[in-house]
C-alpha cells in the first residue's frame, strides 16, 4: 500500500478538476471552528498530502506527515511557515487527524498505526460504508461506523463526538444514488488509566 502512495506523485491526493475542496465546503473553516477547543494542542495531520488543511491549525503546533515525498515537498513550498515531514515515526501529539486517509488502508495497517501513536485524541474523517469499497488504484477500504468503534476500542479509544458533512460532489451525482455521501468526522478520546 505504502509504495502506491509514495510513488504516485501528486495524483489521487484529491480528485482532479474540483479545486482544493471537492467536498463542496471549506474544510479548513469547518475544522478551525469545530476544533477550536484544541487551539493550544499539538496536532499531527496524518496523510497531510500537500498540506491543504494545515491553515486550520496553529503553525507553531502543527505537524503534517505523509509517505509521499513529492507531496511533502509541495506542502513545504505552498506553506513554508508550517512543518511537514516524510513519515518515519509517529510524534507524540494531543490530537491526530486522519482526513480521508484510513479509507485507503487495510485493517491491519490502521491497527498498526493505532498501536504506535501517542495521542489523547484521534479524528477519522471519511465517507463510511462498505458499499464504497473497490479494487484498483487507489484501492478503497471504507468501513462501517461500528467497525471503527471496534477497532478504536481495541486501542483504548472511545467515540466522544461525530459530525456529518455532505460531500456535495457525490451527493449530486446520480451514479452514487443510494450510497452514503456524508463525510463522518469521528472524534475519539483515549481512555486514561
Amino acid at each position: 500500500m505504502g509504495n502506491f502512495w509514495a510513488e504516485e506523485g501528486l495524483d489521487h491526493i484529491i480528485p482532479k478538476g474540483y479545486g482544493d475542496y471537492p467536498e463542496g465546503f471549506d474544510v479548513v473553516s469547518f475544522l478551525r471552528s469545530w476544533l477550536s477547543p484544541f487551539d493550544q494542542s499539538d496536532i499531527v495531520d496524518l496523510g497531510c498530502g500537500y498540506g491543504r488543511l494545515c491553515t486550520a491549525f496553529s503553525k507553531e503546533r502543527y505537524k503534517g506527515l505523509d509517505i509521499n515525498p513529492n507531496a511533502v515537498l509541495m506542502a513545504k513550498k505552498l506553506y513554508p511557515d508550517y512543518q511537514f515531514f516524510e513519515l518515519e515515526t509517529y510524534p507524540k501529539a494531543d490530537l491526530y487527524l486522519a482526513y480521508t486517509v484510513f479509507l485507503h488502508l487495510e485493517d491491519h495497517e490502521v491497527e498498526s498505526i493505532l498501536q504506535k501513536v501517542d495521542t489523547s485524541y484521534f479524528i477519522v474523517a471519511e465517507i463510511l460504508g462498505r458499499e464504497w469499497r473497490r479494487d484498483g488504484n487507489p484501492p478503497v477500504f471504507n468501513r462501517e461506523f461500528d467497525e471503527y468503534l471496534k477497532i478504536f476500542h481495541r486501542y483504548q479509544f472511545d467515540l466522544v463526538e461525530e459530525k456529518l458533512k455532505p460531500y456535495e460532489r457525490y451527493k449530486q451525482n446520480a451514479c452514487y444514488l443510494g450510497k452514503n455521501t456524508d463525510i463522518s468526522f469521528l472524534l475519539f478520546k483515549r481512555k486514561t488509566s
